[in-house]
This record gives C-alpha cells, sequence and structure tokens, in this order.
C-alpha cells in the first residue's frame, strides 16, 4: 500500500493522495509525541480513517484506531519526506499490509520438566508442545517461547513455523526456590497481529 502527504513546510495537517486499495484521496493530522510520531489520515469519501505510527526507533505501523473499512488494517512499512523548493514538503509512505486483524491461534499441548541431580546445580530441561495457526492459509509464524521462575528469566526458544505442532526444549539452571516453571508462548502473524499464552508446570524435586 502506498499514499503521499502533502502540505505547507512545518505544517501539521494537509492533504493526501493514495492508491487502491486505500481511499483515492483525504486530510492528515500530524500529532507528535516525546517518543515517536502518529499521523491521522481522514478519507475524502467517508470510508474511514487510518493512522499510521512510530513509536521510538521501531517501524512505522498502522494502529488499531483506524475505523471504518480500516478497522482491520494491519500492517508496517516506511517513510521519506522531500522539502520542496516551493515551501512545501511532500511524504511518501509505503506499507506492507492487509485488511487483517486477527492474530494466529495457540494451545500449548503438553509440557514436561526433567531435572538433573543436585550434584549438577539442579539444571532443567523443559519439554514444550504447542499447536498454531494463522487465519491466513500460507503466512508463516514466528514464535518465542520464554521459561521462568520464581521472578528469574531462565530461557527462551524462538524460530517459525508454516502452522502446526511445534516441539521445543529450553535448558537452564532452576533458582533454589523455585517450584513452578511459567511458560508463555507468544505467536505473531506477518502483520504483527500478535497471541500469547501462559501456562505453568510443576517442578518435582
Amino acid at each position: 500500500m502506498s499514499w503521499t502527504d502533502s502540505g505547507p513546510r512545518g505544517a501539521t495537517e494537509g492533504t493526501f493522495t493514495a492508491a487502491a486499495p486505500l481511499c483515492s484521496s483525504g486530510t492528515f493530522k500530524d500529532v507528535g509525541a516525546t517518543v515517536g510520531i502518529k499521523m491521522e489520515h481522514t478519507c475524502a469519501d467517508g470510508s474511514g480513517t487510518f493512522e499510521f505510527e512510530v513509536v521510538g526507533s521501531g517501524p512505522f505501523h498502522f494502529s488499531a484506531a483506524g475505523t471504518g473499512r480500516y478497522s482491520s488494517l494491519r500492517g508496517k512499512g516506511s517513510c521519506s519526506v522531500i522539502q520542496n523548493d516551493d515551501g512545501s514538503f511532500t511524504r511518501s509512505c509505503h506499507a506492507l499490509a492487509d485488511f487483517d486483524s486477527t492474530a494466529p491461534t495457540v494451545a500449548v499441548k503438553g509440557l514436561d520438566v526433567l531435572l538433573a541431580g543436585r550434584g549438577q546445580g539442579h539444571r532443567f530441561n523443559l519439554q514444550a508442545a504447542f499447536a498454531t495457526t494463522d487465519n491466513v492459509a500460507g503466512n508463516a509464524v514466528r514464535y518465542r517461547v520464554s521459561v521462568s521462575a520464581a521472578g528469574h528469566v531462565l530461557g527462551h526458544a524462538s524460530g517459525t513455523t508454516p502452522g502446526g505442532t511445534v516441539r521445543v526444549s529450553v535448558a537452564g539452571r532452576l533458582p533454589r526456590r523455585a517450584r513452578r516453571l511459567t511458560v508463555s508462548v507468544r505467536v505473531v502473524d506477518p502483520l504483527a497481529n500478535a497471541r500469547t499464552v501462559t501456562r505453568s508446570a510443576r517442578v518435582r524435586r
């Protein structure tokens, strides 16, 4: 998706034109912040509004604040600004995006904690199995499995799957007073829609 904002140099409001599937034209307003900027776009045809924003050093992305036909618009991209000789500016933005606000599904299927002997410093090996799939056929799903106990992060495993059942192993050193391991599974689709589930497993010493 692509669109172009334009206005007087230094202005925070102006007009935009866009290519389909966005509306063809409308107005925009920049809302600045100490750690980012948000561009609010209102379509002239009344089809709705969409917001493109950046926080800190991250990429620009469509926020969840869109309205009308853009309420499910998600994705990320970039913008570049040209200062024109006539005292105006032109900001061109491009995004890999789609009308999809549905995060992948994820369900933990099994957790198994194996402990080493005391002489080996109470090391553990967590075997986890979970199932995940995206609502768009063919989309890859990124995942991150994090393990913590007694207020300490103990380790993680990450990767990408086309969907289905995933099995991972996370090993580390168990805190002395830990009685349970907390396992967090986060899955993300190509448009950054994310879902997290958390489960716990009892440590049998």
